[in-house]
């Protein structure tokens, strides 16, 4: 068992979350290039030497931010696959599942969906530590697509030929997309991996197109068209015929 905290370090924590909410609200008003420690101390009644005691820099603020949305994105799509998963309602329902989950979240936190996935913060890096999250979501996307190729399920349909085929160990297309099939699909055939990091891309588009309101007057029902969306991906990756 962990040890039971201490005063100062509840006090900590609470500080902390007050910080993150206002540098949400921060980042919901003005975006986060404009993120700054000042304005937020100043807003919580702070001096800013107090809140560098908490986070030493901008950059590592915007990191926490961003650690903070993968992660509750990730919660939210695992949450989903293992909830489809113990209802076994079959492969279309436990492939939509993640889908719904991360639109949802991206509609309920728009501008942290846009921290993770929209324009980068000029001269800010990312840290490492996204990995973690950022692989947690992707291993619940692709659950389904490992699941049919183990069950030799997965039927995934030709692809229209571009190239003449590689020799066998000179696929250009392997070589790009080898860490993922490394980290996520081991086992896979070049084309299963493809075609499941085409769907994120594809998701990760389409909830961007909607939550940053470039279908208007364009795609009257946005959630329909995703709806179509998601059902042809299910194709695509072989999940479902």
């Amino acid at each position: 068992m962990s040890a039971p905290r201490t005063a100062r370090e509840r006090v900590k924590d609470e500080v902390t979350g007050e910080i993150l909410a206002a540098a949400r609200a921060h980042l919901a008003r003005e975006g986060a290039a404009a993120l700054s420690l000042r304005s937020i101390a100043r807003d919580l009644g702070m001096a800013p030497s107090a809140l560098y005691r908490y986070f030493s820099s901008r950059d590592a603020l915007l990191s926490a931010l961003i650690l903070g949305a993968y992660g509750s994105l990730a919660d939210q799509a695992v949450h989903a696959s293992e909830a489809a998963y113990t209802r076994d309602e079959g492969a279309m329902a436990r492939w939509v599942a993640v889908p719904r989950a991360m639109r949802s979240w991206a509609c309920g936190h728009p501008h942290e969906w846009g921290l993770i996935f929209g324009s980068p913060v000029p001269g800010y890096e990312a840290p490492t530590e996204t990995v973690t999250p950022y692989t947690r979501l992707a291993q619940a996307l692709v659950r389904p697509i490992i699941e049919a190729h183990q069950h030799e399920r997965l039927q995934l349909a030709p692809s229209a030929p571009s190239a003449p085929s590689a020799a066998p160990g000179t696929d250009p297309l392997a070589r790009a997309v080898q860490p993922v099939t490394d980290a996520l699909l081991p086992g896979l055939p070049t084309v299963a991996v493809a075609r499941a990091l085409e769907a994120f891309a594809t998701l990760i588009g389409i909830i961007s197109l909607e939550l940053f309101g470039h279908w208007r007057n364009t795609v009257l029902e946005p959630e329909v068209l995703f709806e179509a969306t998601v059902s042809h991906l299910a194709s695509s990756t072989g999940v479902c015929p």
